[in-house]
């Protein structure tokens, strides 16, 4: 992905690319707007996920499907032929994807570009149609007008836009949700709640949210801008050991920080840790957060929310769940940082689930083995079993990089 975003750089400087992660995002929803993107590039291979060709046979009649491009690592005729049967614009290979063909083909078959107002007017007041225990806490500037500089992200009645605040020229982030198409009262409660939430913590380890508010057709959080990217992207290029325990490091600072205000993450994953320019990391995304003890648990009309590949034993049961359930989570990235992969796999995110319930992870590799106690304890399928806290977790892992031994580590076969 990082050589494609490269090569259509160079011949095309003004092309946005979007990546949707199925591992970690799961099928896109009934009403994914496929009619916001130009074109759409499939791999065929896509692990133990259904292969790209399935992709394109499953979503290609939806509204607004966009021209699509299979890519695929051999050049099979078959394959392309297919391909072509279901309705694919072409066919390459994946060597030709990293060439000058790609932005051929795109400029040949994208259609033309939605335009997008530049310019969004947040009003004053808030939406008045809510019970009051449920309204933000209103902490609107003198001047809310955002430029909008491009769409990086949707889900749901959700987009997530990268902006520039027109007071200032700061970048931001804003994150919209259209009020007037949400059916589902619990949808807006959940936007409502993640702004609150995200505003009510202030630590370095944790993004920074710079305002937020209703009116009657929208709500709108603004925060901070990550322009280091995800911790999603770091571990694919590969983490050396040192900066693996420090990313962990971070992670259980930030850990600390939600615990401390009584807060529960409930869908950690390496998507949702960014970075900012000086390489220092903050936990993100509080979209299915919740306080603990808290009356009204506002998932329970959409089931079980969470990502799979991260999920703990408990959230997938849908039992109760406290802080210890974000810790799960950090055992599996820290697994992941550690060996450059997750320790459980399936062909689908039920398999995933039944593993996170009922089978050990397999042991870390011999040149990371002084970690196994704290990945054993961070995966312990009874909450019980696991770190009492974030902060027994950080202990844990200071008393463990104190040690001489772990700086003669060298990284597994394949982590660089």
């Amino acid at each position: 992905m990082a050589a494609v975003r490269r090569s259509l750089a160079r011949a095309l400087p003004d092309i946005e690319i979007t990546e949707y992660d199925a591992e970690q995002q799961g099928a896109p929803a009934s009403d994914f707007r496929w009619d916001l993107y130009d074109a759409a590039l499939l791999s065929h291979e896509l692990g133990d996920l259904p292969r790209g060709l399935a992709w394109l046979e499953r979503y290609r009649d939806r509204p607004g499907f966009p021209p699509a491009i299979l890519v695929a690592a051999g050049g099979d005729a078959y394959l392309a032929v297919a391909a072509m049967k279901a309705g694919a614009a072409d066919y390459l290979r994946r060597e030709d994807a990293l060439s000058e063909r790609l932005p051929l083909v795109l400029s040949t078959i994208a259609r033309a570009p939605l335009s997008l107002e530049s310019t969004l007017y947040m009003e004053r007041g808030a939406r008045q149609a809510l019970d009051d225990s449920l309204l933000l806490n209103h902490r609107l500037p003198d001047d809310t007008a955002h430029r909008f500089v491009r769409l990086i992200g949707q889900g749901g009645f959700s987009r997530v836009y990268l902006a520039e605040r027109e007071l200032d020229g700061a970048p931001v982030v804003l994150k919209i949700i259209d009020t007037r198409q949400v059916l589902d009262p619990a949808m807006l409660r959940r936007f409502i709640r993640e702004a609150e939430i995200m505003a009510s913590i202030t630590d370095p380890f944790v993004v920074k949210v710079f305002g937020q508010g209703l009116t009657a057709h929208y709500g709108y959080i603004s925060m901070e801008f990550f322009p280091g990217g995800d911790l999603k992207q770091r571990i694919e290029r590969g983490l050396s050991i040192p900066d693996a325990i420090d990313c962990m490091r971070g992670i259980a600072r930030g850990l600390s920080a939600i615990h401390q205000r009584s807060v529960i993450h409930r869908d950690l994953k390496p998507g949702n840790i960014m970075f900012r320019a000086d390489h220092s990391l903050a936990l993100a995304d509080f979209g299915i957060s919740r306080r603990v003890n808290e009356s009204l648990d506002l998932t329970t009309t959409t089931g079980t929310l969470g990502t799979p590949g991260y999920i703990s034993p408990e959230q997938a049961l849908g039992t109760p769940v406290d802080h210890r359930t974000d810790l799960y989570s950090a055992g599996i990235i820290f697994y992941e940082l550690l060996t450059g992969r997750k320790p459980f796999r399936a062909e689908s995110p039920a398999g995933l689930v039944y593993q996170h319930i009922h089978t050990i992870p397999p042991a870390l590799p011999a040149a990371v083995a002084l970690a196994q106690p704290i990945v054993d304890m961070l995966l312990a399928k009874d909450p019980e079993a696991r770190f009492g806290s974030a902060e027994e977790l950080l202990d844990s892992l200071d008393e463990w990089l104190s040690g001489p031994a772990w700086r003669a580590l060298s990284p597994p076969q394949g982590l660089h």
